[in-house]
């Protein structure tokens, strides 16, 4: 059989997929898979007959696993509040993610670790989603007290039942709206040690350097595409490049990761480092880079899959996509399997099988080694990965926005390279900036230029009659 271990993900996604639309108790599907456990090992000698059964156990752990994650334990904090309370609890922890500020409000992630009302103390875990009335600066894993009412995710309509099978995805059961600073109380203490909260600090330290360099705008954007910071993009430029569809410049993927590894390596090739160790220390960039953007779930999808394509590599054998897709795939499941029906898991993984799988096809039947223009090759070798991507993200972006832009393949054959050649002066501006300012300066106005080139392409690219239509 070829590729087995990608069919194997197939059905634990499969299993997953089953696991949210039909209700199955815990324990039954626990049984089953003893029973088909149990039964794949006394058929061990027939072959077809144990690949199906290891099949069907594949599907059963991965409906056992989403199961499995939606199971609190009983001091989690959606469970040691009750329903409708609208006392005043003291809720002490610390701040899970980066803290986001917008229009004078800021939101974070917030980690309880115990809750007081009155004189009554109790330990508790689990994660709660806080929006301020007001500007509030905190740290990422600084400690801090909340007085407040925590309140259950209601769900009164389509769009906002998404939105709270999305925050429990997350692991988020809980919201809490503070009114007034007063109500929150920072302390001096971080959780986690210094190893920990070094990319952050790299990451803060980077964001000053881009800012000192360029200007607010082409700032802006150039920390959305470098280091994921896309809170001070303008909302009538992320608008613009969703409509154009080329807002996935704007988040770190693949697309980041992948310069990030080629850099890496073009710098350890440079200084004659062997290539064993040109991969580790290759590995080990992709691992801060991931950090110090924050660890999205796209970045950490990225990294898996270059990661595991890199290992190929390292232990000299040839790395397959198929297998490395299914890898990475595998390993972000059995951490989350609620990821499976994230957006962006899915036009992640549509997007790299579509080129992977229709590219070449399309290249060799429009023959386009015979091509002797070097320049005409170039354009369409892009166009065709542009077009493979959007045929394979086409139907996950309708069915979800409710929107189709016929454009992006055009528009991406010019907004990638402006896009590319933005990311590496980016990544040189961080390089160079901090010990030599007149390269930093050099860099900053280039990635400036080129930050108003790409939005000047992309609003007469939005413009074009039929670049996108809704329904």
């Amino acid at each position: 059989m070829k590729r087995p271990f990608a069919l194997l993900v197939l059905f634990h996604c499969l299993g997953i997929a089953l696991a949210e639309r039909v209700r199955v108790d815990f324990w039954i599907i626990s049984g089953s898979g003893v029973l088909i456990l149990t039964a794949a090992c006394l058929s061990f000698r027939h072959g077809r007959l144990t690949t199906i059964l290891v099949f069907v156990l594949s599907l059963l752990l991965g409906a056992l696993s989403l199961k499995n994650s939606f199971i609190l334990p009983k001091y989690h904090i959606a469970n040691c509040l009750p329903y409708g309370d609208k006392s005043l609890y003291s809720l002490s922890g610390s701040v899970e993610s980066i803290p986001v500020t917008r229009n004078g409000r800021s939101s974070f992630v917030f980690r309880v670790r115990q809750v007081q009302l009155e004189d009554l103390k109790w330990p508790s875990c689990g994660k709660i989603l806080v929006n301020t009335d007001f500007a509030q600066k905190l740290d990422y894993a600084q400690r801090l007290t909340l007085i407040g009412s925590p309140c259950r995710i209601h769900a009164f309509s389509a769009s906002s039942r998404s939105y709270r099978r999305y925050l429990y995805r997350q692991g988020i059961y809980r919201l809490m709206r503070i009114k007034s600073s007063l109500q929150v109380i920072p302390e001096e203490r971080k959780d986690g040690n210094r190893l920990a909260l070094f990319p952050l600090w790299l990451r803060e330290r980077m964001g000053r350097m881009i800012r000192r360099y360029l200007p607010e705008l082409p700032a802006a954007v150039v920390l959305a595409m470098v280091l994921g910071q896309k809170d001070s993009v303008p909302w009538l430029v992320n608008d613009l490049m969703v409509k154009s569809g080329t807002v996935h410049i704007l988040v770190v993927s693949g697309f980041n990761v992948g310069i990030v590894a080629f850099v890496a390596n073009l710098l350890f090739k440079t200084v004659r480092i062997r290539r064993k160790m040109r991969i580790i220390f290759t590995i080990i960039c992709l691992l801060v880079y991931c950090l110090v953007t924050g660890a999205s779930n796209p970045v950490v999808r990225a990294t898996v899959m270059g990661i595991i394509f890199l290992a190929g590599y390292l232990i000299k054998r040839e790395a397959d996509i198929y297998n490395c897709l299914a890898c990475a795939a595998m390993f972000i499941l059995l951490f989350s399997p609620g990821q499976l029906f994230d957006i962006g898991f899915q036009l992640s993984f549509s997007s790299v099988l579509a080129i992977v799988y229709f590219y070449p096809k399309i290249k060799s039947f429009l023959r386009l080694d015979n091509c002797r223009s070097a320049i005409l090759k170039f354009i369409s070798e892009g166009f065709l990965v542009s077009f493979s991507a959007w045929a394979g993200t086409i139907a996950i972006i309708a069915c979800n926005f409710r929107m189709v832009s016929p454009l992006t393949v055009l528009a991406n054959i010019f907004i990638v390279p402006l896009a590319t050649l933005i990311t590496l002066c980016g990544f040189s501006l961080l390089l160079c900036g901090s010990f030599c300012p007149l390269l930093g300066s050099a860099f900053g106005s280039t990635a400036s230029a080129l930050v108003s080139l790409l939005l000047n392409t992309n609003v007469l690219m939005a413009r074009i009659p039929g670049a996108y239509f809704y329904f």
